[in-house]
């Protein structure tokens, strides 16, 4: 390895904080891909579906709608620009996973591996997340600031399954809507983050693990040289199932009762909508290191979801 490859992995790994947000931003570039510019029609269509949806949905739940403070049609590379930071809430829980109590006199030259783990991880989710989602349902957790709308995504799965894309656009916004307002009832996100931090709790890696499998990773695509079987193995334990199991019955409770104010917001508007639905619930899936990645429970399965739903309705 060259002298400007070891520089680029220790300016990489040597970031401050607790979460390495620049090693993030580089695997999510890495997997979102080039900038894809959006038409500028879908500004304009995008927000007055927006003022619509909020609209719907405010006389169909039971609790207020806040109107979103903007409204932007985004590529995936941007959405994920956007939006890795509004995940760093997820990130922050999980950063005492790297277990130094034995690392002795190394213990604070070994510091910043648990931040960079951390990054790589929540990069991978994000990267992952930005080729498939088309707003922030689609990850399933509550994201601050503007909406974002990935616009490419939203037309491939209208063309994909032959749907109208005008009610795949207006669908696409009433569950935006309804999943941003589920998550400002009070304590509904504290109760989110709660679950996140005890399942972090349950999370131990011995820094020699990691530099064992860090042993191959190219700068140039920092996740390279990982392994998902081998990273899958260190999260799977009994204490960390049970903590995956409350997070993602909490998850599909949140996104099933979202199908039910989208549902009842829609009526008489989409009366394809249980198509689109399980359209979209049979896509979901996340690519073989996002699923490795001990963030892989917040992404909620389409399992929990319809176990939600079914709840929320009886």
């Amino acid at each position: 390895m060259s002298d400007d490859l070891f520089s680029r992995l220790f300016e990489l790994f040597n970031q401050p904080g607790d979460v390495n947000l620049k090693l993030a931003a580089e695997v999510a570039h890495h997997l979102a891909g080039d900038h894809v510019p959006v038409d500028p029609w879908a500004a304009e269509e995008f927000r007055e579906l927006t003022r619509l949806a909020e609209f719907r949905i405010a006389e169909a739940a039971p609790f207020p709608v806040d109107p979103a403070s903007d409204v932007l049609p985004v590529g995936g590379r941007e959405w994920a620009d956007r939006n890795l930071e509004g995940f760093r809430y997820v990130a922050e829980p999980f950063a005492k996973m790297m277990d130094l109590s034995d690392a002795g006199p190394a213990a604070e030259m070994l510091k910043p591996l648990g931040p960079a783990m951390v990054g790589m991880q929540i990069g991978t989710m994000v990267g992952s997340l930005s080729q498939w989602a088309m707003a922030s349902f689609d990850a399933g957790v509550p994201i601050e600031g503007p909406v974002t709308f990935v616009v490419p995504t939203i037309e491939r799965f209208a063309t994909a399954h032959d749907l109208d894309p005008k009610n795949v656009r207006l669908w696409v916004a009433l569950n935006e809507v309804a999943h941003r307002t589920i998550y400002r009832v009070p304590f509904t996100k504290e109760h989110l983050v709660g679950l996140i931090k005890s399942y972090a709790d349950t999370l131990r890696m011995a820094p020699q693990n990691l530099m064992e499998m860090m042993q191959g990773v190219d700068p140039t695509d920092p996740q390279s040289g990982l392994d998902p079987e081998k990273l899958a193995s260190m999260f799977d334990t009994p204490e960390t199932r049970a903590g995956q199991a409350e997070l993602q019955a909490f998850l599909g409770l949140v996104a099933g009762y979202r199908q039910v104010l989208t549902h009842r917001a829609a009526e008489q508007l989409l009366p394809d909508i249980e198509r689109l639905d399980t359209f979209r619930d049979s896509e979901r899936d996340l690519d073989d290191q996002a699923e490795a990645s001990a963030f892989a429970p917040i992404f909620v399965s389409s399992h929990s979801i319809a176990a939600g739903h079914r709840f929320c309705e009886e």
